[in-house]
């Protein structure tokens, strides 16, 4: 085998043409030619004078590498048609950044407040605030009140018509079986795995043998879990019963002969009426429906009796929530009712346990991480032991415990975890019942609301630690009912998510604004909205910041989800703050402080989150609905439309910024800052279109450009509300909006946070930097201009000296021909 002949290593032409290479001197290229070369945009070669030119290169730099010279032109080319065009300057690095975060600036400001073409009458149009403290109880009582005469006027009619009543707004019987769009179960937006699928519908009447509302009472082992996921409501139910004087205040009037029940419930801060019929989901078909049952020979003739005795009679028979009792009523319609004030069943999945408990009572939910706690002591004595008196609590296992991944699919996986947590089961809501303390024991009363699978670690049922002395004193049975016992110890450890939630008697007092705030990309600093407290005497006091509760009009919800953060100050020193809101890892709809204060004015600065979860708006949702389910979009439309009233200011909030800004206008202490000025907002703030990239006949930068395809612009508006509850009756809030900005199109940048560094100092170094940096860039456009000056003047001069040359060679020749033929003359 020969030798192989060494060959020379070329690199590829496009590897030449791709990655720069450094020059050593190898290749020369005449400035001549680049400047002769026109500049274009787009595909490289798309002419055939770029075709020319890249040939010639390539042959330049092929020749090059075998050894030769290049070979230069020795005509002189013609001045550049651009090479007088002014060149547009590198962006300063700073300014490159600022036009990234460009690309998240919103396209226009505010949001829609509005689904239905019609806009809510006046007579059922929520409260956008209460002027001066009330009383806690006045917006259940006047819901109360309606609610009543309400039933009563539908019991009057039912009897003059000889006809049980049918609520026409949420017929499930009609919905099911009649035009079968499932618009009382399914939501706007639905997912194929939370389907739910009731066979059948009947009447309460029909379904009990003898049904009443209630058997012995409301009491927590009533409580059955049904075929959706609300477990957090069933336990909310089971906290309310310990105190059933609280059920007994949601579930106002019923008339079982008439088939009509009234319910009221508390939504974004004030309390609302909602009436349903008897009308009850069934897991089975008919009989005369089913045939997918054989029916047994030894039924004999009454065939039909025992199938209905079987599938259709008693709690057992029921798709969603049921009570023990055969035939106790108040737990499934009672879900019935807050089903139709959300809209439809599929609404009530998923959710905390906190949050049902506040609709339930009126009540403010704080959130309790069990590793948070500072002193185990002081949480027993004084939170723990005053349930049912001041708090209300609940129990769960966090989601964020499956952040490494959840498959249900696992059985061997599934098994082993609820092994090690001892029967607590993952991701679900429990009912903190009871306390004891006693003998050296620490005890807490727990239920599932499953009514089974419970605790099976130390004082579980069978446990050594039971003894017939302990039995007696605890009134405990054993038994797989869901309901248990713990050490306090073992509550702390089990359960990491815990929501107290305070009740509010008589003997306090309410008061509350709203507003809507736009929110920027990147949450800095506190919006330019805010809130003031006028305290007129020292009280304690339970300030929440809240937004509204989209689980009412669940599919129109828009792109965003929001985090509330706020904090309070004295109105002369905002900097200075007394006591701030600590963020939640579950709860989200809303953020509390609970603290004592004096008399003054206090401001509260408020900081909202937007967090794009991938969900499309309203208006989507509304097209891919609207042609088939004009109903379903009509109902939730109107909830989506009574809450964002609240976020419009109202007569008396115009009236007072328009006093208040005549009044600093006549002093003449008006200022641009937001807390000196009330600045007078718009009834409803509409779309405004916001320019963003190069002014008007400026040539755009390579890098803007590519900016402007990355844009995603960031609308984000969140309708958010405080509320303070205090012992003092003339105690207020008030909104203070921030001045309008002279230009619509004009969205100032977050400054950054008061809470990190002092403003001032920092943008006055950002000036002079700015000053030194613009004077740079202008001394380097001056430069190049005078440079590009220069040489078309070179340009020029040489040009008429070359003209100039060849005359006068002309005229010498010409001589020396005149010369010759008189000396041969």
């Amino acid at each position: 085998m020969s030798k192989a002949t060494p060959t020379a290593r070329v690199m590829p032409k496009h590897l030449r043409t791709t990655h720069a290479q450094p020059n050593h001197g190898r290749l020369s290229i005449r400035p001549a030619d680049l400047r002769a070369r026109p500049h274009t945009v787009g595909n490289v070669g798309d002419d055939a004078e770029g075709r020319e030119d890249g040939e010639a290169d390539t042959k330049a730099v092929d020749e090059e590498e075998a050894g030769n010279e290049p070979v230069e032109t020795s005509a002189a080319p013609a001045p550049s048609a651009e090479a007088g065009k002014k060149k547009k300057p590198k962006l300063h690095p700073q300014e490159r950044i600022n036009n990234l975060w460009k690309n998240y600036d919103p396209e226009y400001l505010g949001k829609a407040t509005r689904i239905l073409p019609e806009p809510i009458p006046t007579s059922t149009a929520t409260k956008r605030s209460t002027p001066k403290s009330q009383n806690a109880a006045e917006s259940y009582r006047e819901a109360r009140a309606q609610c009543e005469q309400s039933v009563r006027k539908i019991i009057d009619e039912c009897l003059s018509l000889n006809q049980k009543y049918t609520d026409v707004h949420f017929d499930l019987e009609r919905d099911l079986k009649v035009t079968r769009k499932r618009d009382c179960i399914d939501g706007l937006v639905q997912s194929d795995e939370d389907i739910d699928h009731p066979a059948d519908v009947k009447r309460v009447t029909d379904i009990f043998e003898d049904p009443k509302f209630y058997s012995d009472g409301a009491g927590f082992d009533d409580i059955m879990q049904g075929s959706t996921g609300d477990c957090w409501m069933m336990s909310a139910f089971s906290v309310l019963s310990c105190s059933e004087h609280l059920i007994h205040s949601v579930c106002v009037i019923q008339d079982q002969e008439v088939g009509v029940y009234g319910f009221v419930f508390f939504r974004d801060g004030e309390w609302h009426p909602t009436i349903i019929d008897d009308k009850l989901y069934l897991s089975s078909l008919s009989f005369d429906e089913d045939a997918n049952i054989a029916i047994p020979q030894t039924w004999g003739k009454d065939q039909e009796q025992k199938y209905i005795e079987l599938f259709q009679r008693g709690s057992k028979a029921l798709y969603f929530a049921r009570c023990r009792d055969d035939n106790e009523t108040w737990v499934p319609l009672l879900e019935k009712a807050l089903a139709k004030a959300h809209g439809g069943y599929d609404a009530l999945r998923g959710g905390q346990t906190g949050e049902a408990i506040e609709d339930l009572t009126g009540g403010v939910t704080t959130e309790i991480y069990t590793t948070n706690i500072l002193s185990k002591e002081k949480f027993w004595k004084n939170e723990l032991r005053k349930m049912g008196q001041e708090f209300m609590f609940d129990a769960s296992d966090p989601v964020y415990r499956e952040w490494q991944g959840w498959d249900e699919t696992n059985l061997w996986t599934s098994r082993v975890r609820k092994q090690r947590r001892k029967g607590i089961v993952q991701r679900h809501a429990y009912a903190v019942l009871d306390t004891y303390e006693g003998y050296g024991e620490r005890l807490v009363k727990v239920r599932n609301p499953w009514g089974q699978e419970e605790w099976a670690g130390a004082w579980s049922d069978g446990s050594s630690q039971w003894t017939p002395t302990w039995l007696g004193r605890l009134d405990h049975k054993f038994g797989d009912d869901g309901i248990f016992w713990m050490s306090y110890k073992d509550l702390l450890n089990q359960y990491k998510h815990i929501n107290r939630t305070r009740i509010f008697d008589e003997s306090w007092y309410t008061s509350q604004k709203w507003a809507s705030v736009q929110v920027p990309f990147s949450t800095v600093d506190y919006q330019q909205t805010k809130f003031t407290i006028d305290v007129p005497g020292d009280t304690e006091t339970v300030i929440v910041l809240s937004q509204l509760d989209s689980r009412y009009f669940q599919g129109l919800e828009g792109k965003y989800d929001y985090r509330l953060q706020f904090r309070i100050s004295k109105s002369d020193n905002e900097d200075d703050y007394i006591a701030r809101s600590k963020p939640n890892y579950e709860l989200d709809r809303s953020t509390n402080v609970e603290l004592y204060l004096k008399q003054g004015t206090y401001t509260v600065l408020i900081k909202v989150e937007a967090l794009d979860y991938g969900r499309v708006g309203p208006e989507e949702v509304i097209k891919a609905n609207l042609p088939h389910r004009k109903e379903k979009v009509t109902t939730i439309g109107r909830l989506y439309d009574l809450a964002h009233q609240k976020g419009q200011p109202g007569t008396e909030e115009v009236e007072d910024a328009v006093v208040e800004e005549k009044a600093d206008t006549e002093e003449g202490t008006q200022t641009e800052d937001a807390a000196e000025v009330v600045a007078v907002p718009a009834a409803a703030p509409s779309p405004v279109t916001i320019n963003i990239g190069t002014t008007p006949g400026e040539e755009a930068d390579s890098d803007t450009d590519e900016d402007d395809e990355a844009k995603e612009p960031w609308n984000a508006t969140c309708v958010v509300g405080l509320r303070v509850y205090s012992k003092q009756p003339e105690l207020g809030v008030k909104v203070i909006w921030p001045p309008k900005p002279k230009q619509a199109e004009t969205i100032k940048t977050p400054a950054q946070d008061r809470d990190a560094i002092t403003k001032a100092p920092q943008e006055e170094v950002e000036k002079k930097a700015t000053q030194v940096e613009d004077a740079r860039q202008n001394n380097e456009i001056r430069k190049e201009k005078q440079e590009e000056d220069a040489g078309e003047d070179a340009w020029q001069d040489a040009g008429e000296n070359a003209t100039e040359d060849a005359g006068e060679n002309e005229e010498r020749e010409v001589e020396s021909e005149d010369e010759d033929v008189e000396s041969d003359e």
